[in-house]
């Protein structure tokens, strides 16, 4: 999983967080998970659908599986939460470019 994150650090500190997000976020739109940017920070999420009535009124729940964070060129995961399935899967993406 190391590995994987270092490919995952090197590939945020290409560009700006940004330029990442709108990289990676066409491939995760299928596959439950959004990435958003606040601040120096990356943060994944794992989504999904609950209540509702055949989808109507269902709410979207948000889980945080990844953070990154970025300070000038220093970027940094958070030690907590770290899902591997999704560090696995993104490393997957970024294989592609």
């Amino acid at each position: 999983m190391e590995e994987q994150l270092t490919k995952i650090t090197g590939w945020v500190g290409r560009g700006t967080l940004r330029q990442f997000r709108n990289e990676v976020k066409g491939n995760l739109a299928d596959s439950g998970y959004t990435v958003e940017v606040e601040g120096d920070a990356l943060r994944f999420y794992r989504t999904h659908k609950e209540g509702g009535f055949l989808g109507i009124g269902a709410k979207t729940i948000k889980e945080l599986v990844l953070e990154v964070t970025r300070e000038g060129k220093n970027v940094e995961v958070s030690s907590e939460p770290r899902d591997p399935e999704f560090i696995q899967y993104l490393a997957g993406i970024l294989i592609q470019h």
